[in-house]
């Protein structure tokens, strides 16, 4: 099985150098990294030429000029220019642990969709990890992964086996157990069968909800590595809207709930 790591950035490159150091230190390290560029600055696009020829892992950049927050649009870029066969998506300040594409290999299955999470590490962790020249070594991921508040990622975990459950009676909402965008994986198959990310969201969300709906309305069955693939969250200042324009004026969330969803979308990967 051929792996290969799709990831998105713009203008993050310290928080994209971990994810490589990451990558490389991997039991099981990623066949192919694809990252697709939203319209980062000249900085960025110069530390990116630097940096992946030297992180020893096949690695491609595919970019789309700055038009606003393209999530989903540049997500397909990616799984367009991928030439593996089974696809790990990790956001660029998400950083998985030595063993993490491993335990997603492990549990790999058509048809299955796994799902991860990560602990969030603070400022100060973060900057630790970015200090250490050239990269971390194994104690310094797990030195951090103890310091890494890991909440959040445990009532995750318990609220999936709760809608995986609920699903099994036909009981959870079309996108429960949820699926976070930052880490999780499946074959490209898969993600054919429903053309992929739908590009009509643009702007914050509902991208990754819509996403898991329609894998699950063509039979693709969750499963959560929210615990075995571990993961950690580099720390950043947010750029989400406020929580009244996140969950209430944005027109991403009209346009998710709206009847009918058709499983394979028409502004995906193959404009229908």
């Amino acid at each position: 099985m051929k792996i290969s790591v799709v990831t998105t950035i713009y203008n993050r490159p310290e928080h994209l150098r971990l994810l490589l150091a990451a990558l490389a230190a991997q039991t099981r390290p990623p066949d192919e990294l694809v990252v697709a560029d939203d319209g980062s600055d000249a900085a960025t696009t110069a530390a990116l030429a630097r940096c992946l020829p030297a992180c020893g892992i096949p690695a491609q950049v595919v970019r789309q000029e700055k038009d606003g927050y393209r999530l989903a649009a540049a997500r397909n870029l990616a799984i367009r220019a991928v030439t593996g066969d089974y696809l790990l998506f990790l956001d660029c300040d998400v950083v998985p642990l030595p063993d993490a594409v491993a335990a997603h290999e492990r549990n790999a299955a058509r048809g299955r969709l796994l799902c991860g999470h990560r602990a969030l590490l603070d400022e100060a962790a973060t900057r630790a990890l970015f200090a250490v020249l050239p990269a971390p070594a194994e104690a310094d991921w797990e030195l951090a992964w103890r310091s890494a508040d890991g909440r959040e990622r445990q009532a995750a975990a318990k609220l999936f086996a709760r809608h995986a459950a609920l699903r099994r009676w036909h009981l959870a909402r079309p996108h429960k157990p949820k699926l976070i965008g930052c880490h999780f994986s499946l074959f490209r198959g898969d993600v054919e069968r429903v053309n992929g990310f739908d590009e009509n969201f643009v702007g914050w969300g509902y991208e990754d909800d819509d996403f898991a709906r329609r894998l699950y309305q063509v039979g693709v069955e969750p499963r959560s590595v929210i615990a075995e693939a571990r993961a950690m969250h580099l720390w950043h200042p947010s750029l989400a809207p406020q929580a009244l324009a996140r969950h209430r004026d944005r027109p991403n969330r009209a346009y998710f709930r709206r009847w009918r969803v058709p499983a394979y979308c028409r502004n995906g990967l193959v404009k229908t």
